[in-house]
């Protein structure tokens, strides 16, 4: 008897050591070292929410623990969700430490009496440990306890009202919704701020046990769990009989609203542009865009491509940009993006922009000296490095570059691009904001049609300078990024680059402008010119009919759009003014949205004069047409005409003396002097 009277004494004793060791184990655990609470910062590692200018929800991108939506404050969450949510899942919430040890003892006995493990006692603050820390392991006996040493850890470092928000914001309400806010939108297309009593109790009763109570899959047990809420909340007297009376008479219908996937292109290509640590933290993404625009826009690219299809037109994108900020309004990057390939993006991939880069080479020209009467040589023989394909190109003879350039002479082009060299017009591509690859020689004279690959929404910014001054500003699409803490993050400003002098860039932006300079060539109905305002318009066509581009710009807008098929066969001979300028049209038109857009105001230090409309130089008697041109002060041709000679002759000069020939002409002296020509041919020939 005293034998067996030590033993027990000595399992008393050390079950009572090992009790106490525990509970210091315990104390030392939960008050020994505080609780990391960076990891519950609603502004780190949240979903990223990108917006356009006017807050409207674009995409949202998951945080690491699932959420979709932003961050939402207790005060903006509906009363009757927070008084279900205490009463079903915790009602003895504001009264435990963050370990309900009655509940723990409740759920321990009605685990026993039914003989499984259906109960577990967990806290709102346990469960939010679980949420953050534990979030797929299995609920063992170690987990309970780790759960339980880190609630009383948080709950020493959190107020309650924080570690309610902090669950609401978490908790998983099925079908991918994780949050409240997630929660509303997914099952009723609203925030959670504007939700009614019976849809905001219907939903508080979900995290409890989400599969169970889906409120898409199993609504009527969902209901069932509400029914029991609103006893509870009756017998606590938290809200009125009248008031759960509406609400189950209510009726509630929730369905699954996906969740918003507009103007894909665009988030992607704003959601790559960010910092890695500012995507990580979450948060709002504030776009340019806008969002009405994009989405007419994308209607009217499949309609436009679906229209062409039968000429083997597969593809097209737009982008408006604001002209005096850069900021990117609309951006189709394809004709469907869930069409095979749409995912590509067209404004941000590298094509050829045909005689898109034209007025870059004028504008050059013009800065150099010329001026838009200057003479360009659309002639075959003209001496020059670039042989390529020139017998292909049909010849002008000697044109002013305004009517070059609108008409968009390819050979002139090389000519004038000699004149000012290869070297010049990629530092200006590039300064451009371009980012031409590769060296000059790469390229050569064939830069002047459009060789080099650039990005359509580069280009578009690019052509800003015509209605900048000058000046050119790179393409923007974030405004800023707020995380739910408040701290916002901006992209570092792009600034500006003078291109050109502002009246070079008037003077470019005024023959782009021209329609009746591009009549000849391109006929008079065109997509562009009846808009009901002016623009300054330029098409590119490259080399097969592969890529098309088209850019028009007022002081306002600037619209560029690419027409063509993504694996660079061709089209069945369409040109850009049939394929890409129509979709131009109507980004200008459905931007506009009935303003009148505008041209820049001509700049000091220009002035107007008559010259020859064949020769560009200052007009004398003989000479039976005048051209009214401006000029930069200085510059006004000061040479007489002498081309035209008494008696009605034309003396061209010697680089168009084969030209010459093969138009026909006769040659009455040695020094390449041509007979008169007919008036029917010299009116023809002035308005080519």
């Amino acid at each position: 008897m005293t034998r067996l009277w030590r033993i027990l004494r000595r399992i008393v004793r050390w079950t009572f050591l090992g009790a106490l060791a525990g509970l210091v184990a315990m104390l030392v655990a939960v008050y020994g070292f505080p609780y990391d609470t960076s990891r519950l910062d609603p502004g780190t590692g949240g979903p990223l929410v990108v917006v356009d200018k006017n807050g409207n929800i674009l995409r949202a991108l998951p945080a690491a623990d699932g959420r979709r939506e932003a961050w939402v404050r207790l005060d903006d969450i509906p009363a009757p969700v927070l008084l279900a949510v205490l009463l079903s899942e915790d009602e003895r919430f504001y009264r435990h430490p963050g370990v309900d040890a009655a509940g723990l003892l409740r759920a321990g006995w009605l685990n026993l009496r039914s003989g499984r493990v259906g109960y577990g006692g967990s806290t709102i603050t346990m469960q939010l440990v679980r949420m953050v820390h534990s979030a797929g392991e299995s609920r063992s006996v170690w987990n309970k306890i780790k759960e339980a040493v880190l609630a009383l850890r948080l709950e020493r470092a959190l107020s309650k009202r924080d570690i309610l928000e902090q669950y609401l914001n978490r908790a998983y309400y099925a079908n991918g919704a994780y949050g409240i806010e997630a929660a509303a939108q997914t099952y009723f297309g609203k925030p959670a701020a504007a939700l009614s009593v019976g849809e905001a109790t219907l939903l508080a009763v979900v995290p409890r046990a989400p599969t169970a109570y889906d409120p898409v899959r199993h609504l009527d047990a969902a209901l069932r769990r509400r029914e029991h809420v609103f006893g509870q909340l009756a017998d606590a007297g938290l809200l009125a009989p009248d008031e759960i009376a509406r609400a189950q008479a209510e009726p509630v219908a929730p369905a699954l609203h996906p969740p918003p996937f507009r103007a894909p292109h665009f988030v992607d290509w704003v959601v790559a542009q960010l910092p890695p640590e500012v995507r990580a933290r979450g948060g709002v993404v504030r776009t340019t865009l806008d969002l009405g625009l994009q989405e007419a826009l994308e209607h009217r690219v499949a309609d436009h491509i679906d229209a062409l299809s039968r000429k083997n037109l597969d593809q097209g994108g737009v982008v408006v940009l604001d002209t005096q900020t850069g900021a990117v309004r609309a951006m189709v990057g394809s004709a469907g993006f869930f069409d095979v390939g749409g995912q590509l993006n067209i404004a941000t991939r590298r094509r050829h922009p045909g005689s898109a880069l034209k007025p870059f080479v004028y504008a050059l020209a013009i800065e150099g000296g010329d001026n838009p009467a200057s003479i360009a040589y659309d002639i075959l023989d003209v001496p020059s490095e670039y042989r390529a394909a020139k017998a292909t190109q049909p010849e002008h003879g000697p044109v002013r570059y305004r009517e070059a350039l609108a008409g968009s002479y390819n050979l002139a082009a090389v000519h004038v691009l000699e004149k000012v060299g290869v070297e010049k017009l990629v530092t200006v591509l590039r300064a451009a904001g371009l980012g031409v690859e590769g060296a000059p020689a790469d390229y050569g004279l064939r830069m002047a049609l459009g060789s080099v690959r650039v990005r359509l929404v580069d280009l578009a910014a690019a052509y800003g300078f015509l209605a900048r001054s000058g000046r050119v500003t790179r393409p923007r699409s974030t405004l800023e990024v707020v995380a739910c803490g408040g701290a916002a993050w901006r992209p570092p400003e792009a600034g500006e680059i003078q291109l050109f002098s502002p009246a070079t860039s008037y003077l470019v932006m005024d023959m782009l402008a021209d329609a009746a300079a591009r009549h000849p060539v391109f006929g008079r109905e065109l997509p562009l010119d009846d808009i009901g305002f002016d623009v300054a318009a330029k098409t590119g066509t490259s080399r097969g009919f592969s890529d098309t581009v088209a850019v028009a710009v007022t002081r306002e807008l600037t619209v560029a759009a690419w027409a063509g098929n993504f694996d660079g066969t061709p089209t069945q001979g369409l040109v850009a003014m049939k394929s890409a300028a129509p979709l131009v049209r109507a980004g200008m038109m459905i931007a506009a949205d009935g303003r009148e857009l505008t041209l820049p105001e001509r700049p000091g230090g220009l002035v107007d004069a008559d010259v020859c409309a064949l020769s560009g130089l200052r007009p004398t008697a003989s000479c039976p047409h005048l051209k009214h041109e401006l000029f930069p002060v200085g510059r006004v041709p000061a040479t007489p005409c002498d081309w035209h000679r008494s008696g009605g002759r034309v003396m061209y000069p010697k680089a168009a003396a084969r030209w010459a020939r093969r138009r026909g002409f006769q040659i009455p002296s040695p020094k390449d002097i041509f007979p008169a020509v007919s008036d029917g041919w010299d009116a023809h020939r002035l308005t080519i």
